[in-house]
């Protein structure tokens, strides 16, 4: 059986497109929920984000033919964001074509090659995910949206008090109890507007889930449903992401990250979200190929709705 380029092209996205959130995302729970909850968009150069960032001047109570104030005061701005690009590449040499002919060999070699390439898109986009990337090609990371101090999306925390993330300080240094875990969540709410999901590395979910009694290990159907081990925390689940920082027992470097959803998303655009492109064959080379493509960003509308511990030690 011999592959055109386009027939690659349509075997390769049968094979990729469908199982995308079940392989590449299920095994890097952020890219699950923020590709579940995400949104598209179908262009412009960059993504803009308005914010307001002062109340009213002109506000106030008053009696009579009292004077009322007129001022005009700016309280409104934009966060920009650009658009990341990523791809992951599969192709098939003439050779292989021909030692795996036939359609199921076809199809075994493609799996094979598929398995691969989503294994290595996931892991590098989790790991980008995490990270202080506020510029340069990598997606603006949950390093610099959790910050108190960093610029993010050009408004500097400075000139805006409020675009920082929250961040609780243990009472005992790399101590985490309930109590921490409540006044963590507690500083990234506002009234009933809490986190909606809390992330954190293996050992440190061992060491939650040794805090919390027995008839308080309710689980998160939904993201169980999808393969994650998960307890629930005021009913927030608490996943396992390998990529989050830390370097487990032993160091007080380990973050748990209280993430509100509401302002916290993957933007996507609709024209390479995951989208099959061929290669066109190259003339010195037997060799058909094929890339998937994916441009967007993790888009934050409000920090001050995020919060973080980063000094926890599971081994206290």
């Amino acid at each position: 059986m011999a592959l055109s380029v386009s027939q690659l092209a349509s075997v390769t996205h049968r094979l990729i497109l469908p199982k995308l959130v079940d392989n590449v995302f299920a095994s890097n729970p952020l890219l699950f929920r923020f590709r579940e909850k995400g949104i598209k968009y179908g262009g412009g150069r960059v993504f803009t984000q308005p914010l307001v960032y002062a109340k009213t001047d002109a506000v106030g109570s008053f009696e009579g033919a009292e004077i009322l104030s007129t001022t005009i005061n700016d309280n409104v701005t934009a966060a920009e964001f650009n658009y990341r690009q990523y791809y992951a590449h599969i192709g098939i040499t003439g050779r292989d074509e021909l030692l795996n002919s036939g359609k199921e060999g076809i199809h075994n070699l493609l799996e094979a090659k598929r398995q691969v390439a989503e294994w290595t898109l996931s892991d590098t986009m989790g790991t980008d995910l995490q990270g202080s990337n506020s510029t340069g090609k990598k997606i603006d990371g949950l390093g610099s949206i959790l910050s108190t101090s960093s610029t993010y999306a050009g408004i500097a925390v400075a000139d805006m008090a409020d675009w920082a993330a929250k961040q609780r300080t243990l009472g005992v240094a790399g101590t985490l109890t309930l109590l921490e875990m409540q006044k963590a969540m507690g500083v990234a709410t506002v009234g009933a507007d809490k986190p909606t999901v809390i992330v954190t590395r293996q050992s440190v979910y061992d060491k939650i889930w040794s805090l919390v009694q027995p008839d308080q290990r309710f689980v998160d159907k939904k993201m169980a449903d999808a393969g994650f081990q998960n307890i629930v925390f005021n009913g927030v689940p608490i996943l396992v992401d390998s990529h989050v920082p830390g370097s487990d027992g032993g160091s007080a470097d380990n973050y748990v990250e209280f993430l509100n959803e509401k302002y916290l998303w993957l933007g996507t655009h609709s024209g390479a979200d995951w989208k099959v492109v061929p290669i066109p064959v190259q003339k010195d080379q037997d060799v058909k190929m094929v890339r998937i493509l994916w441009a967007g960003n993790l888009l934050c509308s409000n920090r001050r709705m995020q919060g973080f511990i980063s000094t926890v030690n599971p081994s206290l």
